[in-house]
Parts: C-alpha cells; structure tokens; sequence
C-alpha cells in the first residue's frame, strides 16, 4: 500500500437528494430545461447505445464546433475532475502545484495523490485574487499552476490579459472553465491553446448544459498536449448514452442558451432583493449566490427546512462568520414560496437585528 494514502482525508456528499423539494447545493440544473423534448430524445436511442462501446468521433467534431477548435484539441474524459487528475498525472512529477484558496477541492485531493507540494494563495480581503502573489509562488520546483476561471467559490472572472504574466513563465498551467459559459461574454481562453503550449483548459456538461449525471467534459490544449494526456486515457472515455444526451444538447443548443438567460434574470432579482436584508456576495460569473444575514442566517435555515430546502451553509475567506449560504440560482427560484418566506421575514423582523 502507499503509506501516504491514509493521510489523505475524502468528504463524500452523502445527502439523499430525494429527500429534498428544492435541491440548491452543488451548481446542478435541478429543474427541467423549457420545451425541451424528452420524447424526441429517447426516440433518437438504440439498443447499440448501450451494448456496444461507444464510438466519440461524432461527438467529437460537434464538440469541436462548440469550442471552435480542432478535433485533435479535445481529450474526451468521464466529467472536467477526471480531466483534472488527468492533468495532473501527465504534468506533475512531485513537485508545486500552485493555486488559489479557497477552490475546487479536488485540486488538493490531486496534490496529496500525486505527493506534490500544494501552495493555495489566499483570495485578497475583496475576494479577488491576486495574479502577483500567485507568481510569487512559482519557482523552478513548480509543475503546474491552477486557476479556476471564473473562480469556485467567489466567482471572478480574469480575462486573458490579466492571466498572461503567469502563461509566460512557461509552467504548466490549467485553467478550469466550469462555469465558462454563465460569464458575461462568455469568453474561454481556448483560441490561444496553439500559441501558448502550456495552456490547458478544462470544460464540463456539469454546470450551464445542467448534465451533471451525465459525467461529461473535456480538455483541451494543443495537439502535442492532448496527446501526452491520451496516454492516460481509459480504454473508453465515456458511456454512450451519455455522449448521446449531451450531443443532443450541443444540437439543441438555444435552448440551453435560453437557461442561461433565465440563470441571469433569476440571479439579478435575488440579488436586488436579497442585497435589502443582509450582505450579498453577486457571483456575476456564475449559477449561485453566497448571502449572509444580521442574526448569521439562523431565520434562513428555519425557513428552508421548513420548506425542504437543500442549500450549502459554508464560511468565506476574511470573515468570522461560518453560516454564509451558497444558494445555487435554478430557474422558478425567485418565484418559489421559500424564498418569498425569506425575505418577508428578514423584512419584518429587521427592527430585531439593529
């Protein structure tokens, strides 16, 4: 056995979701996307869907639309965290691995695998991050630098200017685009994959397409990259049927399109409205919120166990409190009675809290 593995510690979601009205957790689409036609999906399914292996050079070249590349860019993989270690096990040899903290956990789940030396650079007291701190960071001992881009768990987008200085220090760097497409311009920094080698970018179905339970995603880097990581693929990438569900996706895409602009609309009403009762974090760049309250969200979690609410109670960098609530942003959300409940009892009570 390696001896290293004991010390590693995994937390594993263990909430029946079944048990839940509203599921507002983990960045998942829980509500079914408009006039999206299961019929005709089900319909487009074979019996060779699913007993044979599945065959991803379709799926590939759609994919290669969607992101304006070439087949030859993508690395297909079973979800963006299985591209991720992939990654890591292509790119990293023991030595740094240089990010931000807080982020997607499994980037430190990943350093204590592979036995590198993780660095998290701390989010500044205005929960940006700091590109200078983290090129403080690099030396000739780091082998890959992360960023989450837009950031998980505050949300900041960097646009590639501000990311250049650390693609030039010539390390290996990953930048994960799970939330690329709920950004304002949905900018990915996929164009520039021929003229820096060491960029590689990680993408997902999980988050704007909303197939989470799909396990679906992508990397994507130049030719030479993709195929050092290939030799660490497994034997097939991903199951058919759910390439087939995604595929669909990429053919109907207006109407994923249409759920981003309802996330958007949904996430500017609570904001407004949630901004009137206590302290708001906008997470412009994604499909949640983090809010706070005067009595530390003790009225909120009433509420939303009253209401068969599953949400993310968690505690935010600089700030003593530990009841912060990350509220995934689902279409029908600010019309639903909880949180109608929410506000009016923040409203009615506000004279108890100052």
């Amino acid at each position: 056995m390696k001896k290293h593995l004991s010390k590693i510690v995994r937390k594993f979601d263990t909430e029946n979701k079944s048990d839940y009205d509203w599921v507002l957790n983990q960045s998942e689409r829980i509500k079914e996307l408009a006039f999206f036609d299961w019929n005709r999906f089900k319909q487009s399914l074979t019996q060779e869907d699913f007993f044979l292996y599945p065959n991803t050079t379709q799926f590939r070249k759609k994919l290669a639309k969607y992101y304006n590349t070439d087949n030859d860019n993508i690395f297909l993989c079973a979800g963006s965290d299985v591209g991720i270690k992939s990654v890591f096990e292509t790119f990293t040899d023991g030595g740094r691995v240089v990010t931000t903290d807080p982020s997607f956990p499994m980037y430190k789940v990943y350093s204590e695998l592979y036995q590198c030396e993780y660095i998290g650079v701390p989010h500044e007291e205005d929960y940006t991050i700091s590109v200078g701190r983290i090129l403080s960071e690099v030396d000739d001992n780091t082998d890959l630098i992360i960023l989450a881009n837009p950031n998980s768990p505050m949300g900041e987008y960097k646009s590639f200017d501000e990311i250049l200085p650390i693609l030039e220090t010539g390390v290996p760097t990953l930048i994960d685009e799970a939330y690329i497409e709920f950004t304002e311009k949905n900018k990915s920094f996929i164009e520039h994959i021929d003229k820096y080698p060491n960029l590689i970018i990680t993408r997902t179905f999980s988050k704007a397409f909303g197939a989470a339970g799909c396990r679906v995603g992508a990397v994507v880097s130049n030719k030479d990259n993709i195929e050092l990581i290939g030799k660490f693929r497994q034997m097939y990438e991903i199951s058919g049927v759910s390439m087939k569900y995604c595929e669909f996706l990429l053919d109907n895409l207006g109407l994923i399109e249409d759920y981003w602009k309802d996330i958007e609309r949904e996430r500017n009403f609570l904001t407004f409205r949630l901004k009137k009762i206590g302290d708001m974090i906008d997470s412009v760049n994604c499909n949640w919120i983090h809010f706070n309250t005067p009595d530390n969200n003790k009225l909120t979690k009433e509420v939303f166990d009253n209401h068969n609410v599953l949400v993310k109670y968690c505690k935010l960098p600089h700030d003593d409190r530990d009841n912060w609530v990350r509220l995934t942003i689902s279409p029908g959300i600010s019309d639903s009675d909880f949180i109608k409940e929410l506000i009016d009892v923040y409203t009615n009570s506000k004279k108890d809290f100052y």
